[in-house]
């Protein structure tokens, strides 16, 4: 079965990404595949409040909104891949009883906006020169109902998927253990490799878009 945007099964979409446009931020990217498209704003390392203190180091705050209206289930999901991934991947210990701020938003959502969310703070932290373990990057694809397995699925191919999974690898050690995995719906262990294969190869792909961006500043 042929894809809606004729691409093959493991093509993405084109990428797209621009650093630095927020002047008011210490870093900024916004990170687009398709028509899905984030904005992502870096604030800190900045004075935290009291409540926020943590003496050993910096909390990391993450927001996300849509463009319009108040965040979905879906906006959450994605404000949580983000804050799971870079708590553990900036090094909050350089900088205690700072806050570290990140601001994103969904300028359009057409599927794989949590992929895309990573991404996009990645690159925005890298702007910022906040200190990261390692460069991340995640991809998603999808299990239709034919069984076919797809690379960054759009939001109808999202939608009429039996699972749709999301994985972000580091750049230092792109072959071992993801540092984040989310696997939503019905899939099977077979299902499940291959879809681990499909995203890996993916991201070593955008890895090298992201660091062709950072280089070409």
């Amino acid at each position: 079965m042929s894809r809606p945007d004729r691409r093959e099964h493991g093509q993405i979409r084109a990428l797209n990404c621009v650093l630095g446009q927020l002047s008011r931020t210490d870093g900024s990217a916004q990170f687009s595949s398709g028509s899905t498209s984030l904005l992502c704003g870096v604030y800190g390392p900045i004075e935290a409040r009291l409540f926020e203190e943590k003496i050993d180091r910096a909390h990391v705050d993450v927001r996300l909104r849509p463009d319009i209206g108040l965040p979905t289930t879906k906006d959450k999901w994605a404000e949580s891949a983000v804050r799971k991934t870079f708590e553990r991947n900036i090094l909050s210990h350089l900088h205690p009883r700072t806050l570290i701020q990140i601001n994103l938003q969904v300028k359009e959502g057409d599927g794989g906006v949590d992929a895309a969310a990573i991404n996009a703070t990645s690159l925005a932290l890298v702007d910022a020169g906040i200190p990261l373990k390692t460069m991340v990057a995640a991809a998603c694809c999808a299990v239709r109902a034919d069984g076919e397995i797809v690379a960054d699925p759009t939001e109808e191919e999202a939608r009429d998927a039996l699972s749709i999974h999301t994985f972000a690898f580091s750049s230092t050690s792109p072959d071992d253990n993801p540092v984040y995995v989310d696997s939503r719906g019905s899939f099977t262990m077979e299902q499940y490799d291959k879809c681990y294969d499909l995203c890996a190869m993916t991201v070593q792909r955008i890895l090298a878009f992201m660091r062709t961006a950072i280089e070409g500043k």
